[in-house]
């Protein structure tokens, strides 16, 4: 299912090794309307252990969590964390995001950006926040800010076509844009309240604040490690999505149009899938029923002999508490207890999906417990069919061959942060440069005569 939402560069500073701005391009720098999605919607990240890949990913759940969650800075795990992974030379984290919302006449194109920084008090907060539209008159580029955040102070707003929009937000917002993004508190202020009687005026704020919350809700990260309080967030988002069209709170066409749109692609609402303890809302459960049943297909690929998967259930005044149950010929076993690469496959499945459907998905280390000829077989197919767009970091170098085939789909990440961008070089195979240590920022100079004596006994160990 196509959605409107293409993101065509990301930038980050700040996180992890990561101490000077590493940016990811997706696409050309021509737009046309309609987007060439199939030629740009892979990228495989590689480079050294170190090097900032994981940063990469884990930047970019950090800006879906900013977009979405009002709370998310105040929640002391959320704070204890980011103190851990954020760059101590540069002691502040910088996201930055260039993305289009594609309408059916033209592709308009938005610039993010946001800063986190240490208060007085120690804990990190919003220190600067700014959206920008783009677009082009003739051969000039004007941009024009929809409203620009400074240490908690809304300094910039645009009063395009406004109806009186600017001032609520205004009001709603006072004191409170050092900790929530101004996205965020759009979401918790007016597009979740139950009220019959709100207007929205179709003000050009409140159109750049609904596709900026559009792109978070967009993009999806998955982690090895990932925080299940961040999860349970994201469930009860979608679990209260529907109240919006439930309020009649009414719009402009155009905006009710991109927001029927938006909300048509929840329709199977699940963004990830986890062996036990998924929270269901019992209205929702017939979509999990019907997500599982893909799943036990998509799983068949790898393991033929599984016969279905079971769903046991336990009821928790409106949700139910869900395990997944593999079935096989002879014996059931829990997923708990299967392998590792199958548990990860159950947890990929619904970040593929969200890929396929038109997701902007990023994963950390895609190629972990995968074997190679899976894992080229799955890009093969998202490369084909996916609607959307996928950034994963890897180490195996078997996929690039795959990747070779589509447009600004291999970047090498390098040990100072550089990236570099594959191009081709006559017949020359990426992988074989990339492991002859023939691209430059990856010097793969390690030989096995390197290892000779580091695993000796000394004397003093016998």
């Amino acid at each position: 299912m196509k959605r409107n939402v293409f993101l065509s560069e990301y930038s980050v500073r700040g996180i992890k090794t990561i101490d000077q701005t590493v940016s990811l391009s997706f696409y050309k720098k021509t737009i046309s309307s309609p987007l060439n999605r199939r030629e740009y919607n892979i990228k495989g990240i590689y480079g050294m252990n170190g090097s900032g890949k994981s940063g990469i990913v884990t930047s970019a759940d950090i800006l879906r969590n900013l977009l979405l969650n009002a709370g998310y800075l105040n929640n002391p795990i959320v704070q204890k964390n980011l103190d851990a992974i954020i760059n101590k030379k540069t002691n502040e984290l910088y996201i930055g995001a260039e993305f289009f919302i594609e309408s059916e006449e033209n592709v308009i194109p938005f610039y993010y950006e946001v800063t986190l920084s240490k208060d007085v008090s120690g804990k990190y907060t919003i220190s600067h926040e700014q959206l920008v539209s783009k677009r082009t008159s003739g051969r000039k580029e004007i941009s024009e800010i929809i409203f620009e955040v400074i240490n908690g102070e809304l300094v910039t707003v645009s009063k395009k076509w406004d109806g009186g929009f600017s001032r609520i937000m205004e009001q709603k917002t006072i004191n409170l844009l050092s900790y929530a993004t101004i996205s965020a508190l759009f979401y918790e202020k007016i597009l979740m309240p139950s009220r019959n009687d709100q207007l929205i005026d179709g003000s050009f704020l409140f159109w750049g604040l609904f596709v900026l919350f559009c792109l978070g809700k967009n993009i999806y990260a998955y982690l090895d490690q990932s925080d299940e309080h961040e999860d349970y967030f994201i469930r009860n988002i979608i679990r209260r999505i529907d109240r919006f069209e439930e309020d009649n709170i009414l719009v402009d066409s155009e905006t009710a149009t991109l927001l029927k749109n938006f909300y048509e692609a929840d329709n199977d609402y699940l963004n990830t899938i986890s062996a036990a303890g998924n929270i269901v809302p019992k209205r929702w459960y017939g979509f999990y029923q019907k997500t599982i049943i893909k799943l036990r297909d998509f799983l068949r690929i790898f393991k033929p002999d599984l016969h279905d998967i079971e769903i046991a259930k336990k009821e928790d005044h409106d949700d139910y508490i869900c395990s997944l149950v593999m079935v096989y010929d002879s014996y059931k076993v829990n997923v708990e207890f299967e392998s590792t690469g199958i548990k990860k496959l159950v947890r990929l499945y619904a970040y593929l999906k969200e890929m396929v459907q038109g997701g902007i998905v990023f994963i950390d280390e895609f190629d972990s417990n995968l074997h190679d000829v899976y894992l080229c077989a799955l890009l093969e197919y998202l490369m084909e069919y996916g609607e959307g767009q996928l950034c994963f970091t890897t180490h195996n170098v078997g996929p690039m061959d795959v990747l070779k085939r589509n447009k600004k789909s291999i970047d090498f990440l390098s040990l100072d942060h550089k990236i570099y961008p594959w191009k081709t070089n006559g017949n020359y195979s990426p992988s074989r440069l990339y492991k002859n240590g023939m691209i430059e920022g990856s010097p793969f100079n390690v030989d096995s005569i390197d290892f000779i004596g580091v695993f000796d006994i000394d004397e003093g160990d016998e």
